[in-house]
């Protein structure tokens, strides 16, 4: 892992599974001696380094990041996601954010209020730091079907529009600033993976940006600069696009 952190710079740390039926169970100090791999990696690459943790709704997790944290890991390298699924994942995650720790909640799976959008504003009105929450879709990936029994009836595949979708509920149903609602899918994320070009407007930046209309409908797309679609026509396609 540290070589991979060292040599690929595309390469910013590692995801496993965490209190889920489907993970291996790590024990603590496997995954201290693997977030330590990747921190010896990334402070020689100069990077952050993260363990990016899928959060399954077995307890136990958040016990563990508390336990390694206070051998001396700083908290800043585990980073986990699907913090907003269940109820005591939820808490938990709270209370890892308000120890200062970042958490992700997922805007295309379960959710234990009535939206995602609602889990952010809880979070904050919990004492959360607005800049520690990040947004993120599980966009194309595999999400598993099951029945009222609990068992798996077949795989579906995560959609990609979650995060505009919560971020219009943010501004429309909690009355929250439009600058404030979009900092949790662009400028939190940037700061997140310490990626200082991204989700920000400044000069240098890496100028990705999605722009919209007055009904909040996305209109043009670029990408480093470059014009992917103008006008809500797509002017760039991928290779085995039509």
């Amino acid at each position: 892992m540290a070589n991979d952190l060292f040599f690929v710079p595309e390469c910013l740390g590692v995801k496993i599974a965490l209190g889920d039926h489907r993970s291996s169970f790590p024990t603590t100090q496997q995954v201290l001696a693997l977030l330590a791999d990747i921190r010896v990696g990334a402070m020689i690459a100069g990077k952050t380094g993260f363990l990016h943790i899928h959060m399954g709704n077995i307890p136990g997790a958040f016990d563990m990041f508390k336990a390694i944290v206070e051998t001396g890991m700083p908290i800043r390298h585990i980073r986990p996601t699907h913090c907003g699924r269940i109820r005591h994942v939820f808490d938990a995650a709270v209370e890892f954010a308000k120890a200062g720790g970042w958490i992700d909640i997922t805007t295309g799976a379960s959710c234990c209020f009535e939206h995602p959008a609602e889990a952010v504003v809880a979070a904050i009105e919990a004492g959360v730091d607005p800049s520690h929450i990040t947004l993120s879709t599980d966009g194309h990936g595999s999400v598993p079907r099951f029945n009222e029994k609990g068992e798996m009836i077949g795989l579906g595949v995560g959609g990609v529009d979650g995060n505009l979708l919560e971020t219009k509920r943010l501004i429309a149903e909690h009355r929250m600033p439009i600058e404030e609602a979009l900092a949790f899918t662009t400028k939190n994320v940037g700061a997140a993976l310490g990626l200082a070009d991204q989700g920000v407007v400044k000069k240098g930046a890496c100028a990705n940006a999605c722009l919209f209309n007055d009904a909040f409908e996305l209109t043009d797309v670029f990408a480093r600069g470059r014009g992917m679609m103008r006008s809500g026509e797509i002017v760039v396609k991928g290779t085995f696009e039509l």
